[in-house]
């Protein structure tokens, strides 16, 4: 059980897969508002897309041959697309995480105990917090680097808050397991069905989350190579207009690109 508790917490740091795989970093502040894209990058300059059709830098707007305007577009439009791409997979990882980890304590415990109450609870926290991220209140996409203090738009801060659900949820229901467990054994049938299922009860849900988690690897790889358009679109902007030299808010490891 422990170890299919510790492959469930993983799951909703799609950060670790992620990083390994496309090792995306932002430098210099973003922020998605309003269909406004605004960078601020380390020199202080403020670049500000709106809808992928107008540039204006530090106020000042920036006239664009058509070349250019199709990077920007590319550029402003990979970015819109990408922030919903990233909350549904750390969604989709607290989904994997919240039915694995209830179904071993349901098993054990009963679906009504208060330890799956407990486990759900903190995990709708996290859910919740993810949409605060990406989404407005209205619905609308927005994204502000600032929520991302380690610099990733995956950030340890989802494992973080995960492995701490857990351990609450764990340490104020050993109690209750043990319990459980214990009547199991005592009162049992006696013909060997309660252990049977315990040997099994692990794999089980594990071949479940496997499943499911190969479905967050197949998004997690059509996003790294989404971040790589964006990258490549950063570039060819940077290079072309001296206005926007200092723009450089995505890096991404080029060991991934498409071949």
């Amino acid at each position: 059980m422990k170890k299919t508790l510790i492959a469930a917490s993983l799951l909703v740091s799609t950060s670790g897969a992620m990083a390994h795989q496309c090792d995306v970093n932002i430098e210099g502040n973003v922020s998605l508002v309003n269909n406004v894209l605004t960078v601020t990058t380390e020199e202080q300059d403020v670049i500000a897309i709106t809808a992928g059709e107008t540039l204006r830098v530090n106020g000042k707007s920036v006239v664009l041959n058509a070349e250019q305007q199709q990077w920007m577009s590319s550029y402003y439009n990979g970015i819109y697309q990408a922030v919903p791409a990233v909350a549904e997979i750390a969604l989709d990882g607290v989904a994997i995480a919240s039915s694995a980890v209830t179904e071993v304590f349901g098993g054990l415990l009963g679906t009504d105990s208060n330890a799956v109450d407990k486990i759900q609870y903190k995990l709708d926290e996290i859910r919740d917090k993810i949409q605060t991220k990406f989404y407005a209140q209205d619905g609308s996409i927005q994204l502000q680097s600032t929520h991302f203090s380690d610099g990733e738009l995956f950030g340890a801060q989802w494992e973080d808050d995960f492995e701490e659900a857990i351990e609450e949820v764990v340490s104020s229901s050993i109690g209750h397991l043990m319990v459980a467990i214990g009547q199991q054994l005592i009162f049992g049938d006696g013909d060997g069905s309660f252990e049977q299922r315990m040997e099994t009860f692990g794999e089980d849900i594990e071949r479940k989350v496997e499943a499911q988690a190969a479905v967050i690897e197949e998004k997690a790889d059509a996003l790294c190579y989404q971040m790589v358009d964006i990258d490549k679109a950063e570039n060819q902007l940077q290079a072309s207009l001296s206005e926007l030299s200092g723009l450089d808010l995505i890096s991404v490891n080029k060991s991934h690109q498409r071949m």
